[in-house]
Formats: structure tokens, C-alpha cells, sequence
């Protein structure tokens, strides 16, 4: 029995950071045989059951971090520790700094510090100051493979031992066939909680869209996008299954998980990106110019690829066709990732049986 701890998982209220766990236990079974998880959550509560898979809180203060803080300290007992795939690592600010400071420095020290392989998926890792950056290179430095998703990352890190991969959602193999035609002209909006420059920009967008239906991809654990999206004024508000398995539309996202699994379902998706995440998985797709961001777009522009996309085929064929060659590209990605992860975790097993 192979034995993972997975780290920073947040919450499956977020469609977005459940998918990233899937994603990274599907990926993790492919590497190794008879796979048993711990995996590390902020609301490990959240979470459905599923076989061979331990959720522990990192909610430290509670009661029910015990279980947590005993897997953290004895982390060398596992044989891979592996950081879950995202943007946790942020220090934008006091309140956003203190936050991840809380939540995610404990588990980030705890990996610099175990024996055991290390690896952190696809990440993107800021805004962070100097010091933090200082900091955070030095830990970083101690983990065996840090993937970074975006090109500024790693430009900042400048770490030697990190390697520019797809976000995992786009090395996951569940994706659908690009195959039919638009079943739905009406497009889907999906918004969340911005600051004051993009709730202008989004707020005249969604006025020239209109009519469009919506979709929330987070709910609950301090992180709801319900509220943002009744006040976009959709006609009706998806729900999940119809939004990741319905016919085929087009979506303007925010949220770029709510992007990726639109894309994943074979939707035509806009991208209305607040980090600099957004714009990473948008080029690895062959998609730069259906990327915006949320605090500079031109709202004109948005709604000229939106009508694009629903009225003309020949825009949607030639959408589809960097899809497809994108997708060519991330299995060949995952298999070397793969191959990569296994060979850590072989090298390690085989110093030990030394």
C-alpha cells in the first residue's frame, strides 16, 4: 500500500477545488498501485466519501484538527507527500496574507521539512513582497518538484526545481468530445465577488448579454458566489449537473475553474480572469485572445466574441481545433508529470529498502 498525504485542500462547497483533488487523486492512482490518501482540508467535512481516502481539518483551532496536526507532525511515515494543484499561496494583502499564513505556511513547512518525496502540483504562487518571496523560495527550495502553472510564477520564484505545467484540471483526462452542435443560443454567465473596477466592467457586460442563465461555482466556507450571480440577473441559475453534462453553450466565466470545467463539458468559454492564473491555462489552451482581465476588459469586446461564438460555426470550429490540439499536448504532459512523480517516489522507496 502506497501511502499519500495530499496538502492544502480547501473546500468542495468550491466545485472548483473539489474538482482539483479529484484531479490530483485520479492522477496519483495512474502513478502508483493500491494508493491509500490522507488528505489535508480546510473543510474536510465537505467533502463526499470516496474509498481509500482520509480527509483531516486544518482548521487548527478546532477540536477536530487533532487528527491534522498528528498526520502533519508524522509526515515522514508517508511514501509521497504531495501539495494539491492551485493559487493558495497569496499574500496580496494583510487580511489575505494572515489568512494564508494560517492556513497554509504550517503545511508548506511541514513538506520543506519531511523526508519523504515531495511534490506540489501545478501552482500558481503570489502576489507576495520581497520578504515573503525570500521566504517562501527558501521552503519552496526543499520540496523535490514544484509545478507552476504561469509563466510569472516561475519567473519570480526562479527556482531550480520547479517546472511550468498545465493547471491540473487540464492534465485531468475527464474531459468530454468536442463533438455537436450549439444546443442553446442563450449564453452562461458565471460571476463572483470582485473589486469595485471589475463590478463596473461586469455589471455593464452582463447588461449586453442579456438574456443569460447562470451558474455558481462556489457555495459556503466564507467563499459564496450566490449572491454575485442572483444580483447579474440570470434567468435561471444551473445547476451543477446540467452545467457540466448538458448541451453544448457558451460561458463567460470569472472563476477559472468554472471556465475549465465548462471547457472540460464541451463548452465555447470567455474568460473574465482576476489572477494571474487565468491568463496561464488560457495560452497552454491555444485560447490567449479568450482571456481577459476582469479589472481592464472591454466589455464590447466580450460581447463580439460571445455573439461570435453563438451565431458563427466557422468561430466555434476553429475554437474547438485548439482545444483539441491543446488537449494532444496535455496527455502527453500528464504522462511525463507521471512519470516524474513515480520515479521520485521509486527512488526514495528504493533508498529506504537500502
Amino acid at each position: 500500500m502506497t501511502k499519500i498525504a495530499i496538502l492544502h485542500a480547501y473546500s468542495a462547497s468550491n466545485a472548483g477545488d473539489g474538482l482539483l483533488v479529484d484531479a490530483a487523486v485520479d492522477l496519483l492512482d495512474e502513478a502508483f498501485v493500491n494508493c491509500e490518501y490522507t488528505v489535508f482540508a480546510r473543510y474536510p467535512e465537505s467533502f463526499p466519501a470516496r474509498p481509500r481516502v482520509r480527509f483531516v481539518s486544518t482548521r487548527w483551532a478546532t477540536r477536530a484538527a487533532r487528527a491534522g496536526c498528528r498526520a502533519l507532525r508524522s509526515l515522514d511515515d508517508f511514501d509521497l507527500v504531495v501539495g494539491v494543484g492551485g493559487g493558495y499561496l497569496r499574500f496580496g494583502g494583510l487580511v489575505e496574507s494572515a489568512k494564508t499564513a494560517i492556513a497554509h505556511l504550517p503545511q508548506l513547512l511541514a513538506a520543506a521539512r519531511t523526508t519523504a518525496p515531495t511534490v506540489y502540483l501545478p501552482q500558481s504562487i503570489g502576489p507576495e513582497g520581497a520578504v515573503v518571496r525570500a521566504v517562501l523560495r527558501r521552503l519552496l527550495a526543499k520540496v523535490d518538484l514544484v509545478c507552476l502553472r504561469d509563466d510569472r510564477s516561475v519567473a519570480e520564484l526562479a527556482l531550480d526545481n520547479a517546472g511550468r505545467f498545465p493547471d491540473t484540471a487540464l492534465l485531468d483526462s475527464g474531459w468530454s468530445e468536442r463533438r455537436g452542435t450549439l444546443s442553446v443560443a442563450k449564453p452562461v454567465v458565471s460571476v463572483r465577488p470582485v473589486r469595485r473596477a471589475g463590478r463596473r466592467r461586469l455589471s455593464r457586460v452582463v447588461s449586453m448579454l442579456r438574456p443569460f442563465d447562470g451558474w455558481v461555482q462556489s457555495t459556503g466556507a466564507g467563499n459564496d458566489d450566490s449572491a454575485a450571480v442572483e444580483r447579474s440577473g440570470p434567468d435561471r441559475v444551473l445547476g451543477h449537473e446540467e452545467y457540466t453534462t448538458g448541451g453544448r453553450r457558451v460561458v463567460v466565466a470569472v472563476r477559472l475553474h468554472a471556465a475549465l470545467m465548462a471547457l472540460r463539458a464541451g463548452h465555447w468559454v470567455v474568460h473574465l480572469a482576476y489572477e494571474r492564473k487565468g491568463f496561464g491555462a488560457f495560452a497552454d489552451l491555444g485560447l490567449p485572445e479568450h482571456v481577459h482581465s476582469v479589472y481592464g476588459f472591454d466589455p464590447a469586446t466580450v460581447q463580439e466574441q460571445v455573439t461570435a461564438l453563438v451565431s458563427d460555426a466557422s468561430s466555434r470550429a476553429r475554437y474547438d481545433r485548439a482545444v483539441m490540439s491543446a488537449l494532444a499536448a496535455f496527455r502527453t504532459e500528464r504522462q511525463a508529470l507521471i512519470g516524474r512523480i513515480s520515479s521520485l517516489a521509486g527512488s526514495q522507496q528504493a533508498v529506504d529498502r537500502r
